[in-house]
């Protein structure tokens, strides 16, 4: 749009419709809006046409063509989006709008086969998503031919600011030395883009890593492939699983039967050659065979073998102590040893408190990460979670990935399980704090999903078995019962409630005889999954040293608004809810918050408001999720 003389749009609007040969662009807008579902909150994706103006769209023939910059997770541009759809209806891009207008081709059909999309006579194998892969033809410079827009414009009607100053001769349509005397735009098809750095409209592509490949040659790239018919082709997600497989046995087979030399040998023959291969069939056959996952694979798989043959021969030395001393503190290893009983099959039944922890969103940091720095980093986190677990006496269970399984209270007695696991709770949550500062500290190591690092645990105190489980020849001392897994259960809890430590009223209970460390803050009465019966779970807020009067407040107008909600009184329990929500330690501008328990008793009283409850209502909310 001319914003200083629109007249100019009706000018280049009737040039348009006067020849007839003009493809403009335009775009599928997408852009993500956070959504509020009941207790849950999500990302919603909203898509928008961003058309040319009607003035030119009107007076051209030809239809418009989308653009999108279609990046790679490094920001890289190697695939061109073909399709696009918006409300039941294909756009198709730019390139292929630009190609059926060239070959004055209208309504041209589009026929999208498994790995195929035809769009007139062009045939294009995809790659991903309704996109191509582009064969670049060179860098941003000298792979396609390029004029200045003021040589183009510079004809005997216009007046340049250069042929104000010195006599120039009409670079367009100059009899001699004019582009039209030259005949370079005869029977081409030409692109009109922007070079100007404040447009950002330069890109990263494997000519160009440094982005500064204009998004028209993008474009160009991708027009000239098709053309060619020079397409990078690729064998398909079955061929890359059916690699990681092949790739996986061949390496573990080898490494568990033969000498760890001969393992790393056939590493090496494994990496060396495939990557020979990746290269031959690029260069060759233009095929992209997948790289990252099959190394990996083979890299992975050789680690396990060897950590495992690892593993085998030493599981007869030090019995009780490989089998105690990397899950419970030094002086319980003493005591079991002392007590000069061999370790069997079978458990008892006792009294405990289970402990679950778990990171979240703990997906995303693998695609983060590097696999170097997703162990260091959960090396570093595991070390100092343990180290607090065997400093508070407590017994590690086991390792589910990013997950600490352990409880308090077995395989020696100590009374005061309960509270033990309650400050263990809160002392990780205070070292996560200060390890996240150090990571942060650590500046560009450590992307912000590593800074920004919340982990979620439930706490449980009931009758369970503990024991040795598992077969005559190979066991492992463990829990088991539905109290164990009510505690799981209340740290998946967490992440509807907008908390990060939810422990069962026994646990509180139980806890409270043996001291006052902990403020707890009563949250609500749920039946969990795979359970009937309700249970009332409470938050552990913090320790009571740690504790400031803003949130000690907080916990006040909590209870405060839950009896009246519990009492139906749904009006007075809104205001007091709306008044705790401004005191929540958890907020919704904090990083990685959804939600509070506030936030979800506000929405519930809105709803109880609107739909009242039967007079008879108990109050308890049945999980649908575990």
């Amino acid at each position: 749009m001319d914003i200083y003389n629109p007249r100019n749009d009706t000018i280049f609007a009737n040039a348009i419709r006067t020849h007839g040969n003009v493809v403009l662009a335009g775009k599928v807008h997408t852009e993500y809006q956070r959504s509020r579902d009941e207790d849950q909150v999500s990302m919603v994706e909203m898509r928008s046409l961003v058309e040319p103006l009607p003035v030119l769209r009107n007076r051209n023939a030809n239809p418009w063509g989308f653009v999108t910059a279609e990046l790679d997770m490094d920001g890289f541009i190697r695939r061109y989006r073909l399709v696009q759809e918006h409300l039941g209806e294909n756009y198709l891009a730019f390139a292929l709008q630009v190609m059926l207008a060239d070959q004055s081709l209208e309504n041209a059909e589009t026929i999208r086969s498994e790995n195929t999309l035809r769009v007139g006579p062009f045939s294009v194998p995809l790659y991903l998503n309704e996109t191509m892969l582009i064969n670049y033809y060179g860098g941003p410079t000298g792979t396609f031919p390029e004029f200045d827009f003021d040589q183009v414009i510079d004809d005997d009607s216009y007046m340049t600011v250069s042929e104000q100053e010195i006599f120039e001769i009409n670079t367009f349509d100059d009899p001699e030395y004019g582009l039209l005397h030259q005949g370079v735009f005869r029977d081409k098809i030409v692109l009109v883009g922007a070079t100007m750095p404040e447009l950002q409209d330069y890109f990263s592509t494997p000519f160009a890593p440094f982005r500064n490949m204009p998004g028209y040659q993008t474009h160009a790239n991708a027009i000239q492939t098709i053309l060619d018919k020079s397409f990078i082709y690729s064998l398909g997600e079955n061929f890359e699983l059916f690699i990681l497989i092949l790739f996986a046995v061949s390496v573990v087979f080898i490494s568990l039967y033969t000498s760890a030399l001969w393992g790393l040998l056939a590493v090496f023959l494994h990496v060396s050659g495939y990557t020979s291969l990746v290269i031959f069939m690029f260069i060759e056959h233009s095929v992209l065979l997948p790289v990252t996952g099959p190394l990996l694979t083979i890299v992975v798989g050789y680690l396990i073998s060897v950590i495992y043959n690892y593993v085998t021969e030493q599981r007869e030395k030090g019995r009780i102590k490989l089998m105690f001393g990397s899950y419970v503190s030094p002086e319980l290893v003493n005591i079991i040893i002392d007590s000069g009983d061999d370790p069997k099959l079978g458990g008892e039944e006792s009294v405990i408190t289970a402990f679950f922890s778990d990171i979240q969103n703990f997906a995303s940091f693998s695609e983060k990460l590097n696999p170097t720095q997703l162990v260091d980093l959960i090396n570093e986190y595991m070390t100092a979670m343990t180290e607090i677990l065997t400093e508070e006496r407590g017994t590690l269970d086991k390792y589910l990935g990013d997950a600490i399984v352990a409880f308090f209270g077995a395989p020696v007695h100590m009374p005061d399980h309960a509270l033990k696991a309650c400050i263990t709770s809160q002392r990780m949550q205070k070292k996560q704090r200060e390890l996240k500062e150090k990571w942060k500290s650590e500046g560009k190591k450590w992307p912000e999903v590593v800074t920004h690092m919340q982990t979620r645990i439930g706490l449980n105190t009931g009758l369970v078995i503990t024991g040795n489980m598992g077969s005559s020849t190979r066991f492992n001392y463990t829990m088991m019962g539905d109290n164990v897994n009510l505690a799981a259960r209340c740290e998946t809890a967490c992440k509807s409630y907008g908390v990060y430590t939810i422990a069962t009223e026994d646990t509180k209970t139980e806890a409270e005889k043996y001291g006052n460390d902990c403020v707890f803050r009563l949250l609500d009465k749920i039946v969990v999954v795979g359970r009937t019966k309700p249970v009332t779970v409470y938050e552990i807020v913090g320790l009571r040293s740690d504790a400031n009067a803003k949130t000690l407040r907080c916990v006040r107008l909590f209870e405060m608004a839950l009896n009246e909600y519990y009492g139906q009184n749904f009006n007075d329990a809104h205001e007091l809810f709306r008044q705790s929500a401004r005191l929540e330690p958890n907020q919704l501008e904090m990083p990685g918050v959804y939600t509070n328990p506030s936030l979800i008793f506000l929405d519930r009283c809105e709803k109880m408001l609107q739909n009242p409850p039967d007079p008879d209502w108990d109050g308890v909310f049945v999980m649908s999720r575990k």
